[in-house]
């Protein structure tokens, strides 16, 4: 478990599965694509759905809760992650929408990176972010990601990777020199 002053993470247990349904409800079919939750379930969600992907997860997919004030507001996963490469990619960050807004989100994904250097033993985080999800990309600007190579999928707009070189990250939520991500 680690935490913020108003963030704390902690790997997700099977009561959370429900939590995040919740959070899910109410979005529109572009708003779940966007944190990528269309790769892993149909739309509109379903808790069952859910449920058993939580169940079926693997050693090498790790899915994070954070809460606030004692309550879950948000979800992240690391998965790929090659042993080898000592890398991992981040996928389906989620904040509720009264958590948006307020730079949780940025809170969150440090937190996560924090977490992919001090218990994974990660070096490396990619991602993909969707070029219309600007406030996405901010986020992932400001916790040191840099910009790699464009994706085009079809049936979808344009997105691309983006990396972090975790190498010297302090552990405190920020990034040594974030100009190091430029490779």
């Amino acid at each position: 478990m680690v935490e913020t002053d108003s963030l704390r993470l902690r790997p997700a247990v099977k009561e959370d599965v429900e939590r995040l349904w919740e959070i899910c409800q109410g979005q529109t079919a572009e708003e779940f694509c966007l944190w990528g939750a269309d790769l892993v379930y149909e739309y509109p969600p379903r808790l069952e759905q859910m449920r058993r992907r939580f169940e079926a997860l693997s050693g090498d997919v790790v899915l994070f809760a954070a809460e606030c004030g004692g309550q879950v507001v948000g979800f992240a996963e690391i998965g790929e992650m090659d042993p080898a490469r000592r890398s991992g990619v981040l996928a389906r960050v989620l904040l509720e929408k009264g958590q948006r807004g307020k730079g949780r989100g940025k809170e969150l994904v440090n937190l996560v990176l924090d977490q992919a250097v001090e218990a994974l033993g990660l070096e490396e985080v990619k991602l993909i972010v969707y070029g219309g999800n600007l406030r996405a990309q901010r986020c992932y600007d400001t916790c040191g990601f840099v910009r790699g190579e464009a994706l085009l999928r079809p049936g979808r707009e344009d997105a691309w990777w983006m990396r972090a070189d975790l190498r010297g990250r302090r552990g405190d939520g920020q990034p040594i020199h974030p100009s190091r991500n430029d490779g």
